[in-house]
């Protein structure tokens, strides 16, 4: 999938309904924000928890797969500094729209393989969130993961999750594929659910492995192996 199909289904899902493709537990076209806000921190407190990390104030992270910035306005209130990065030029206008009070936290438009526009050895640490589950194809997950250790300074972490499941990245066939195409187009249900920009795929941890340990990266701890949510520690050697 190139760069350029992702970045346009992004921000086509970013127009539909930004909120309920961020966090599709909401009710499709009338989320409630309220607990859409209130949910990022839950979120961010189960990911690091489950990984035994906690950020503090002297912390520059980076968050990739900002949306909205449902997250990003967590991060914000517990580090120095969050660089928040999206595929979507739609999401992170809406990102921007919605925290304007966010001083320490500068908005990156990504290209959807890797982190550039994050400086070598400049972040503390590395967070992402239902995020890699929708990435089409393994090798750009683990490309990400090589990108982590570029950016991560010596010593640093990363907590992110990544599927580990590949049946629930099968497209589905037959009548309930036509059922979900034909509720999308009288806009009864999300679009987009068969794209491959949406299913993406399941990454097999060898291979994450693999991969980190390119980058100078252990893994140190991975909760929920075989599953869709499996999350992930990593550490980048220190000096």
């Amino acid at each position: 999938m190139r760069k350029a199909d992702s970045r346009s289904f992004w921000d086509d899902r970013a127009d539909e309904d930004a909120f309920f493709f961020v966090d599709n537990r909401l009710e499709y076209g009338h989320p409630d924000l309220e607990r859409f806000w209130r949910g990022g921190e839950q979120d961010l407190d189960t990911l690091l928890g489950s990984l035994g990390v906690e950020l503090d104030r002297s912390q520059s992270v980076v968050e990739i797969g900002c949306g909205v910035g449902r997250l990003t306005r967590v991060l914000a209130r517990r580090a120095a500094d969050v660089r928040a990065l999206d595929v979507s030029e739609r999401m992170v206008a809406l990102a921007r729209e919605h925290n304007p009070e966010l001083g320490n936290v500068t908005w990156l438009l990504g290209d959807g393989e890797s982190l550039e526009g994050v400086e070598t050895a400049s972040a503390d640490a590395c967070v992402s969130h239902v995020v890699f589950q929708h990435v089409p194809e393994p090798r750009i997950t683990l490309g990400y993961v090589r990108e982590i250790g570029r950016v991560l300074r010596p010593g640093g972490w990363a907590a992110f999750q990544v599927s580990n499941d590949p049946s629930i990245h099968r497209p589905r066939r037959g009548l309930a594929r036509l059922r979900d195409a034909a509720k999308a187009l009288l806009g009864r249900a999300p679009r987009g659910q068969s794209d491959p920009a949406w299913r993406g795929s399941a990454v097999d941890l060898d291979d994450l492995r693999g991969a980190a340990a390119e980058a100078g990266m252990t893994v140190e701890r991975i909760e929920g192996a075989g599953t869709q949510y499996c999350l992930v520690l990593t550490r980048l050697a220190g000096t």
